[in-house]
């Protein structure tokens, strides 16, 4: 699919309904969404979460017992601590988010990967819509490791085992900022399309020196892509797929660039830019 240019709708399609959640990964679907962008993170019991924190973010969730949380308790509810079953029950989308004044609000919760990944492929079958990609990426922070989350070599395995289990290797991307978490999944799934984030100063050369290859993408905040960035990548056959790019002028100036595709909270505005 990364032969033309992707949608890739974040954490589903966050400007309209609960990040990271069934309902709103079906929606990026419907909008017509190439891949659908993810977070992932692990449980106690060794399950691969779609979630953006290892912990409940308190401006998405509740506490398990229902009270509201705040940004000084919620590191307290580590899912790297809970099971499955346990988070399961936990409330993530009738609280609405504070900053997407548009999202509609539901009583929602975390799916697992695996789980994500059974329904959206009979959610497409039975419309008779295209496959989609999945756009995954890992949250690890080396600092937490047995924290919050396993070391880079038990969590990269973790997710590509979900994906080798549910057959979609060929429309997934692995992305992450974690430099070990790069070099791991390269090396156990060398197959695996991957796509290098960056959120850094750094020129695009400096940055690709911190890796020990070359992967097909690289994904940095689109503020910081360049004319610079656009040539040294292109010159080396790597997309540039920038994050999290929502305003129309700034997908128009992405486009302009000549991007290989775009992660955006409201991927509808990017398919109808690009369409026009």
């Amino acid at each position: 699919m990364l032969d033309q240019f992707t949608v890739h709708g974040h954490r589903g399609c966050r400007g309209y309904l609960p990040e990271n959640s069934i309902p709103a990964f079906q929606k990026a679907v419907d909008m017509g969404c190439h891949y659908l962008e993810l977070d992932v993170v692990v449980t106690k019991d060794h399950q691969v979460l779609v979630s953006h924190e290892p912990w409940l973010n308190h401006e998405i969730c509740r506490a398990p017992d229902g009270t509201v949380l705040t940004k000084d308790n919620e590191k307290k509810y580590n899912l790297y601590d809970m099971t499955y079953a346990q988070i399961r029950q936990i409330d993530c989308g009738s609280i609405g988010h504070p900053r997407f004044v548009q999202q509609t609000a539901m009583r929602t919760y975390k799916p697992l990967l695996a789980d994500l990944i059974d329904n959206i492929e009979a959610y497409t079958t039975t419309r008779g819509l295209l496959p989609v990609g999945y756009n995954i990426e890992l949250k690890r922070h080396p600092e937490d490791d047995g924290i919050f989350h396993p070391n880079a070599t038990v969590f990269s395995s973790l997710v590509i085992d979900v994906l080798k289990e549910k057959s979609v290797i060929n429309r997934s991307i692995f992305q992450t900022f974690d430099i070990e978490s790069m070099e791991v999944g390269h090396r156990i799934c060398p197959e695996l399309t991957q796509s290098f984030l960056v959120d850094n100063d750094l020129s695009v050369e400096d940055n690709f020196k911190l890796l020990s290859y070359l992967p097909a993408i690289f994904g940095p905040y689109y503020q910081q892509i360049s004319l610079d960035t656009m040539l040294f990548c292109t010159d080396k056959n790597i997309k540039v797929i920038p994050w999290t790019v929502n305003e129309s002028a700034a997908i128009q100036s992405m486009l302009q660039l000549g991007v290989a595709g775009m992660i955006s909270d409201y991927p509808d505005r990017v398919l109808k830019a690009f369409n026009s």
